[in-house]
């Protein structure tokens, strides 16, 4: 949920000296603007463009990005999203593919904004009496979240950071069972998507070692056999300390007053207006 403390973009501006782009006789200066990253470039190994930074440069969309976001060939691929991250990095050195998903999240939501308002419309059915209603999130109330900044968040749910890996530690409850977790990039998430098995694939990219063995097979192994309650702490756990953007609002129904948290779908179809 919102706590309004930290607005995503709040630090954005436009530079004086962007690359004019002709469009036959005429120039047009596309602007572009600093992005606030929710990793803090924490999570970034050293030697990658972003490791220690605050922020990332992108350029505003132009009609060459809604190519992108329309070509049938792409979405086939399932490439959309990275070709239009690459077009938006103004550092081309940044692969989309090694961005931390909260960083990706954050400049997706800054590019939506720019180029068509901060206002997401679409239509939600709800789940208890199934009636479609519109609904409309503000994407300018989107702040920047992550647990594993709070020391608070940390010491309550009994985590323990390593300063050296960025990596987070803890007991699980029923099985007692220590697994160390770090945070994912856009192309393991891209990878758990095109998988039949989400949620097992999903845990055994994030959880790195099992009682401190590393072992690919032994995480793999122990993930099958993990208790469901186990796995539904820890995907909680990992969504709430993992940096990112806070996508929900609370949709409430008309028709039965259901009330129930919902989050913005951030695909393709994000980027079109209405």
């Amino acid at each position: 949920m919102r706590n309004n403390k930290n607005r995503l973009g709040q630090q954005s501006q436009t530079p004086a000296d962007a690359a004019p782009q002709s469009i036959g006789a005429l120039s047009y200066t596309v602007p572009t603007e600093f992005v606030e990253l929710p990793s803090r470039g924490v999570f970034y190994p050293e030697g990658h463009p972003l490791s220690g930074q605050d922020t990332v440069e992108i350029k505003y969309m132009t009609a060459k990005e809604e190519d992108v976001l329309s070509s049938q060939a792409l979405i086939k691929k399932g490439v959309v999203i990275e070709r239009l991250l690459e077009n938006l990095l103004v550092d081309k050195t940044i692969s989309p593919k090694t961005l931390v998903v909260g960083d990706r999240n954050a400049i997706m939501v800054a590019a939506r904004i720019s180029a068509y308002g901060s206002e997401y419309e679409t239509r939600i059915t709800c789940p208890v009496c199934s009636t479609s209603l519109p609904f409309a999130f503000d994407l300018k109330a989107d702040e920047v979240k992550g647990g594993c900044f709070d020391e608070q968040f940390l010491s309550e749910n009994k985590l323990l950071l390593d300063d050296d890996k960025k990596t987070f530690s803890l007991v699980l409850p029923t099985s007692q069972v220590t697994v160390e977790v770090g945070v994912l990039t856009s192309n393991q998430v891209q990878d758990n998507e095109d998988n039949d098995a989400p949620v097992t694939s999903a845990l055994s990219t994030f959880i790195l070692s099992i009682n401190g063995d590393a072992n690919v097979n032994t995480v793999r192994g122990f993930v099958q056999t993990m208790p469901a309650k186990d796995a539904r702490h820890l995907r909680k756990i990992y969504q709430e300390l993992a940096p990112n953007v806070d996508l929900s609002d609370v949709f409430q129904c008309n028709a039965c007053f259901h009330s129930e948290e919902m989050e913005v779908p951030l695909n393709a179809e994000f980027f079109w207006p209405g």
